[in-house]
């Protein structure tokens, strides 16, 4: 017997834009920056560039702006990933109960992710003016005068001012998929803890925790991405100040790249950053891929 031949009016080469596309944008610079970060290119010499094998490597690992910018993007990663699933889980619990408004709340508190990282930077550094923002003023006027200060001027805050401003911008993706992870738990398991007398608590920590694993994977991993390569926050409202101590990786490749002509150290970097963040991912979804429950 002979199988029927399935007709499909498609042709595959209509296909074959985006491979161009996919191929001229992002396939050939990946390539090309995984073999200039090997070289010497840079402004000086832009023709000529040389095959200095891993000096590029060395100088990075020697230099103490790339140490405090790794520093800086690990510490953000970190407390920007755990106030927001933290943050955001609960508000997805309180958004998928039965009050008022609830759409509304979350339109307010997801609005923030579509607005560009240089525009809210630019609203956050007339929030943090030392003279006229809004921050200083709310605790002159609740009588925390003390606590006012140049928050993007001085070293110990500047990071903490960037990781708040991310934290309120991007919040409201995690709360998102958590609130979709919810609603996608069935009901029945939860009338049947009612019917065995298990409290709240013990609801949220034997079932909605372990079904809502797959998100807090989803999760996990976008806020390790968005943390790892923040740039347009850093270089909005502080660019990298003050004397390099809010450098993170994206801005130190930047720097290097547009301002001092490295272009085969800044493909270097650009290189290392990618094997890190490929292995790190990988690890950590092999190790909620366990976590997770299926029903």
């Amino acid at each position: 017997m002979h199988k029927a031949k399935i007709y499909n009016p498609y042709s595959a080469y209509f296909v074959l834009p985006a491979l161009v596309l996919f191929g001229v944008f992002f396939i050939l610079p990946n390539i090309a920056g995984m073999v200039l970060g090997f070289t010497d290119w840079n402004s000086y010499f832009p023709l000529s560039p040389r095959f200095n094998g891993l000096t590029n490597f060395k100088d990075m690992f020697d230099s103490s702006i790339f140490s405090i910018s790794v520093k800086n993007t690990v510490y953000f990663t970190l407390v920007t990933t755990v106030v927001k699933m933290v943050l955001g889980f609960f508000l997805a619990l309180l958004l998928t109960k039965a009050i008022r408004y609830k759409n509304l709340y979350r339109t307010i508190i997801f609005a923030p992710v579509v607005i560009n990282p240089l525009v809210v930077a630019l609203i956050f550094s007339s929030i943090y003016n030392p003279t006229y923002g809004i921050l200083n003023a709310f605790l002159k006027f609740v009588g925390l005068g003390f606590l006012t200060r140049d928050w993007l001027v001085v070293a110990g805050t500047a990071m903490n001012a960037i990781c708040a401003m991310e934290i309120w911008m991007a919040i409201g993706i995690t709360m998102v998929i958590f609130i979709a992870g919810i609603h996608s738990v069935p009901n029945e398991y939860y009338e049947a803890a009612k019917i065995d007398g298990a409290s709240k608590f013990r609801q949220l920590v034997h079932i909605t925790l372990p079904l809502t694993m797959y998100c807090i994977t989803i999760n996990t991993i976008l806020c390790l991405i968005r943390g790892t390569s923040v740039f347009g926050q850093v270089y909005g409202l502080t660019n990298g100040g003050p004397a390099d101590a809010t450098q993170v990786y994206y801005t130190f490749i930047f720097k290097q790249f547009s301002q001092n002509g490295l272009y085969g150290y800044s493909a270097a970097a650009g290189l290392l950053f990618t094997v890190v963040i490929s292995i790190v991912s990988f690890l950590l979804l092999w190790v909620f891929r366990k976590l997770e429950v299926e029903y």
